[in-house]
């Protein structure tokens, strides 16, 4: 599976308006057992397809997340 990472997370703090992380998405996903994967660069798409579950990065992976959920309807 993926989530926004951690090196995402980072770079997005200021869009939180002096508000605070509680967690990241990255980090409790690993410490549960999870095994995450990421892109290569920040920001840029990266979908997971496991069996039924389609999961994407971040926000530019929506397209991408699109696509594959239209493929597994057709």
């Amino acid at each position: 599976m993926t989530v926004i990472s951690n090196k995402e997370e980072e770079e997005a703090k200021g869009l939180l308006n002096g508000g605070a992380m509680k967690f990241y998405p990255q980090t409790a996903l690993e410490k549960a057992g999870g095994v995450y994967r990421s892109n290569a660069s920040n920001w840029t798409p990266n979908v997971v397809i496991d069996r039924e579950l389609i999961t994407g990065q971040n926000p530019n992976s929506a397209i991408e997340v699109g696509k594959a959920l239209l493929a597994r309807l057709k």
